[in-house]
């Protein structure tokens, strides 16, 4: 696959007048063969759990990505609980089951088998660790300011914990990833701002009658070092992120994605 990238130059010319000239210079972007992409989660909430199986795309390509039907996907638990997942709807990629409720402190083993390849990952749902409120935080920049939704919470001592936040704005998601662990704030009173800007939404401020609502989730590490790394391609380093790459998925076998057994909790906080 090749882009053009056109470069446009300006040269001073003796005469005084300005003059431009173009290059053209071809670059080729590897491919990279499709691969199997999965988004399993388990939550503490007797609901109906989901498992989503795709397939990634060309880079070139627009970020439709084709669902994957006819897996044979099954969860299982170290106290000898099997729980086999059925598609939605043929073509839809989905795959649920429930009600299910999972229970802090076990281990769940995902197995997806697409094309007699099988696809495993584990994760321990950690000890839920409750909210206490949602506040909000007035910030300032320059001459400026605005008003971001806080998360408030006390963090066990002696216990590793990492935690997970999904924001929503009047009812749609905040495009930003929200992850921190406890290992400079062990046992501490935590307040999480999080912060949010016009390129992960439609604005970059709350405004009087939004009503925020935040998703509280206890991941275990291998999910925290997932989304971390996520975060830190979107926006750490140098110009705004890392060397793009695929983030370390606690699935094997090569397939992208996660399997997340975690906690939940929800809270909403209306602006004033």
């Amino acid at each position: 696959m090749k882009k053009l990238i056109y470069l446009l130059c300006l040269t001073l010319a003796v005469s005084g007048l300005l003059t431009s000239c173009q290059k053209v210079i071809d670059i080729d972007v590897n491919t990279s063969p499709s691969q199997l992409v999965i988004e399993g989660n388990i939550t503490n909430i007797r609901e109906t759990q989901f498992i989503k199986i795709s397939r990634s795309v060309a880079y070139a390509a627009t970020n439709v990505y084709p669902a994957v039907s006819g897996a044979t996907v099954q969860v299982t638990d170290n106290v000898g609980n099997t729980y086999r997942f059925n598609e939605t709807a043929t073509g839809s990629g989905l795959y649920s089951f429930g009600p299910l409720r999972g229970v802090s402190g076990r281990t769940y083993t995902m197995r997806v088998t697409v094309d007699g390849q099988t696809y495993t990952a584990t994760s321990v749902m950690p000890t839920p660790v409750r909210t206490d409120s949602l506040t909000l935080t007035k910030i300032t920049f320059g001459s400026k300011s605005r008003t971001i939704v806080s998360v408030n919470f006390t963090d066990p001592r002696n216990v590793a914990n990492q935690y997970r936040f999904i924001q929503y704005i009047n009812g749609r998601q905040v495009n930003r990833i929200y992850v921190i662990d406890d290992r400079l704030t062990d046992g501490n009173r935590i307040k999480q701002d999080l912060y949010f800007d016009d390129d992960d939404f439609e604005t970059d401020k709350l405004v009087s009658g939004d009503v925020a609502r935040v998703e509280i989730q206890c991941i275990d590490k291998p999910v925290f070092t997932y989304f971390f790394t996520f975060r830190q391609q979107s926006r750490g380093g140098p110009g705004g992120g890392t060397t793009p790459g695929n983030p370390p998925s606690n699935i094997d076998n090569g397939a992208l994605g996660y399997f997340n057994a975690h906690t939940f909790q929800t809270i909403d906080i209306k602006i004033p």
